[in-house]
């Protein structure tokens, strides 16, 4: 299924603005400039970007069609965070030079998954807030440049250097470098150990690797430091669930939809915890937002609807369940094994027979 844009980003509660490293794509733009120059290149950029990129577009000289501009390119580009398939007509349509991803990778998961796997593309770069990609062949970027895009904040605040450790270890992970994820959190918890975001991203790391009892308890320091630091609760929502307490899990999750009802990352965690806990009426009222959400950025629909056809149909609410199956397997998007089963679904509710 695929999960909606948006999510809780890795965020700090400060008293002054992050400097522009922290809170822009300064850096990665710097690095992309030094790996032959941005004038004339095609670049592509997540949301995130967009407003720095308009700021700055012709000190970039990057290219762009006269009647397009970076704002409009933005709106054209959205909708492809979450789906491999709309960026491949995308990179057919404009042939990129580079990707730009800024922004919580929980927000581009998809893409960053196949952009890792294809052989067309090479990560580059990975600082605080990016990574960027480029057409291969292209200089791979390693865990040993760390070093490198740290030293950019050796005449920060403490409080900077942290975070931007702390951003950095969101990115290794996103990408699989747990060990290194780790070294840099663990310097971060020995200097402060009441850093709810840092003990957050170290459930994470022991999450990655399965390690339930690790995350969870990394997630209760994060819990112990700061239980009002949300990122922490979904991790700890996460955990649970994927630990199968699933009661546990939809105790956090009421409560995150309740602070974020727009979140779709969050709502799509709620649907798949209510879902496991057999909360059915919550599960359709959950399922029938996440759809709404959906069809308003022009996602896929046909996976969310296979389930709310089952809570409806769990809920005896059959003609509801038939009308979402025959929904869903008008969706080419979904995995064959969703269309048997809803194929299977609607011919046993024709019948007037559980589905199940």
């Amino acid at each position: 299924m695929a999960a909606l844009a948006g999510g809780i980003a890795w965020r700090l509660r400060r008293s002054a603005p992050a400097s522009p490293e922290l809170a822009t794509p300064r850096l990665a733009l710097a690095e992309l400039a030094n790996h032959g120059g941005l004038r004339g290149k095609m670049l592509y950029f997540t949301p995130t970007a967009a407003d720095y990129l308009q700021a700055h577009w012709k000190e970039l000289g990057l290219r762009c069609d006269p009647v397009v501009s970076p704002e409009q390119l933005a709106r054209e580009f959205s909708p492809s965070i979450q789906n491999p398939k709309a960026w491949r007509v995308l990179d057919r349509k404009w042939r990129f030079d580079a990707l730009l991803l800024s922004g919580d990778p929980a927000t581009f998961r998809q893409l960053l998954d196949h952009l890792r796997q294809s052989p067309d593309w090479t990560l580059t770069w990975l600082d605080p807030t990016s990574l960027v990609f480029e057409r291969t062949p292209a200089r791979v970027w390693t865990a040993a440049e760390l070093e490198r895009s740290m030293a950019a904040f050796k005449l920060h605040s403490p409080r900077e250097q942290e975070e931007a450790r702390i951003q950095t270890a969101h990115r290794l992970i996103a990408i699989g470098e747990v060990a290194s994820a780790k070294a840099l959190l663990e310097e971060v918890v020995k200097a402060n150990p009441d850093s709810a975001p840092a003990w957050t991203e170290l459930a994470g790391c022991h999450a990655t690797e399965a390690k339930w009892d690790r995350a969870l308890e990394a997630a209760n320091r994060a819990e112990a430091c700061d239980r009002h630091y949300l990122p922490g609760v979904v991790a700890k929502a996460n955990i649970l669930y994927a630990s199968k307490k699933f009661n546990e899990a939809l105790e956090l999750t009421r409560r995150l939809v309740v602070e974020l009802p727009e979140d779709g990352q969050l709502l799509s965690l709620h649907a798949r915890v209510t879902h496991s806990a057999h909360a059915y009426k919550e599960e359709i009222e959950v399922l029938n937002k996440v759809i709404e959400l959906s069809e308003a950025k022009a996602m896929p629909t046909g996976s969310w609807r296979v389930f709310l056809g089952q809570a409806y149909a769990a809920d005896a609410q059959n003609e509801a369940a038939l009308k979402q199956f025959e929904e869903a397997l008008k969706d080419p998007e979904i995995s064959d094994g969703e269309r048997a089963f809803a194929r299977k679904a609607v011919e046993r509710l024709r019948g007037r027979q559980p589905i199940l």
